[in-house]
């Protein structure tokens, strides 16, 4: 578990090299918003030859933190880490079934307004990775790109102090012939599609310095 939380921790670290040439030069307008929310969705198909199965995730509270920064006047460059913990169960598979599981994304991306008033639209999404770890130890864990897309609004409560709510949609990319959780050369899943959804809602309280 050291080891994936090292490895997850590297990831963000990297993100946040890449993005703190930008966040050097807005020095006034940087934005974090730690971030509670509950995702869904995520179950999979897989395949034990010759019949076709599913695993489903359970449904579970998540937590983020979002840095957000001004990219030009109207727009703001973000990094968003994004964390939660679940069980999924297998029928017709014994190999870690019932077995907790870990997903962390890591995206590197942005918004940009839609709708202004009183109560304003963004449209937010970005890309980068995600992380997923089984909690059984004879199975390993998996990193895969990824992006995310959704809608955003940020209500003030005062000059710095503002309360934010996401809905996002995340797809993390797998070849359809994919297999992972394994251990050794047996697979716990053998995916048969493209794209991989979970979707999330959050709120927050964003604080700008």
């Amino acid at each position: 578990m050291r080891v994936n939380l090292v490895r997850t921790l590297t990831l963000s670290c990297a993100l946040s090299m890449v993005a703190m040439p930008a966040i050097a030069k807005q020095p006034h307008n940087v934005e974090i918003t730690p971030l509670i929310g509950y995702r869904f969705g995520g179950d999979f198909d897989f395949i034990v030859e010759p019949d076709n199965y599913r695993i489903d995730l359970k449904d579970k509270i998540s937590y983020g933190l979002l840095t957000a920064w001004s990219y030009d006047r109207k727009r703001q460059a973000e990094l968003l880490i994004s964390h939660y913990n679940t069980n999924f169960t297998a029928s017709g598979n014994s190999l870690g079934a019932g077995s907790g599981l870990s997903i962390t994304y890591a995206h590197l991306g942005g918004n940009v307004p839609v709708s202004n008033g009183p109560i304003p639209l963004f449209v937010t999404g970005g890309f980068g990775l995600t992380h997923l770890v089984p909690q059984a130890s004879q199975l390993s864990s998996e990193t895969r790109f990824s992006a995310n897309i959704g809608l955003a609004t940020k209500i003030a409560l005062s000059e710095r102090v503002s309360l934010r709510l996401d809905s996002r949609l995340y797809g993390t990319l797998f070849n359809s012939d994919s297999a992972i959780f394994c251990d050794g050369g047996n697979c716990a899943i053998h995916i048969s599609s493209n794209i991989w959804l979970q979707t999330e809602v959050s709120a927050g309280v964003s604080y700008r310095f």
